[in-house]
């Protein structure tokens, strides 16, 4: 199979690739044959051949990942060439091999949060004048993070065409959803399910790592504890 890998860094969150990138190559669907797509305001003038970069301006956070799903419909011919194609957030780390399970139309990770509280309060964006509004009694079964998604090439492409039509109507109309792409990502699910789920496992809170009480115990990628407000100046 081969599979397009999406990362976004821009600004500061550049440190973050070449350890992912290496992450990516020993332990992320091994045998397959892996390319990835980095979206960058960067120069980056030495890249592996299975790096792709495409220059994106820098914007105020939270651009950068509010419109994530804009850059990926923009560089859609390209994506199309893969059978499946898989996003992650570049502060993340794999620590654990993860192979064909992952494999599905298209894939969800339930949130290392969210999926354990009740869907009334789990956080929605509730505001209906945005178009990502998930009304109360009308919540899917998970509450989906955004740090890691992907499936076949056609269904991501088609979910990101959708996300992406969704936020710049919203910014039209002075709008931006709680959780930016990710409140649009979890009412697409409300719209399509996900063929696959993933556990808590394939986007771990770092700092639930050796806590006894948390209920998923074997993490595979992990999203990385940071200094957001750091990291978006």
């Amino acid at each position: 199979m081969k599979i397009c890998i999406l990362l976004i860094a821009t600004n500061k969150y550049i440190q973050f690739v070449e350890p992912l990138l290496e992450n990516i190559e020993e332990k992320f669907l091994k045998g397959h044959e892996k390319h990835c797509l980095l979206f960058t305001d960067h120069e980056i003038e030495e890249v592996s051949e299975n790096v792709t970069v495409h220059q994106i301006e820098h914007e105020p956070w939270p651009m950068p990942t509010l419109k994530r799903y804009n850059y990926f419909v923009e560089k859609k011919d390209f994506i199309s060439q893969f059978d499946y194609c898989f996003y992650f957030d570049v502060d993340m780390k794999i620590i654990a091999d993860v192979g064909d399970e992952v494999l599905s139309d298209l894939v969800a990770t339930m949130h290392p949060y969210q999926s354990f509280f009740p869907p009334m309060i789990r956080s929605y964006e509730r505001d209906a004048r945005s178009i990502a509004n998930v009304p109360v009694g009308h919540e899917p079964q998970y509450y989906c993070a955004g740090g890691f998604n992907g499936g076949s090439t056609k269904e991501f492409l088609s979910m990101s065409e959708k996300i992406s039509f969704c936020v710049n109507k919203d910014l039209e109309n002075g709008v931006v959803a709680l959780w930016h792409d990710e409140s649009h990502m979890n009412k697409y699910f409300t719209i399509k399910n996900p063929t696959k789920v993933l556990t808590p496992e394939y986007c771990f809170a770092e700092e639930f790592i050796g806590s006894n009480e948390y209920p998923y115990q074997n993490p595979k990628i992990v999203a990385l504890k940071k200094n957001h407000n750091e990291l978006r100046s």
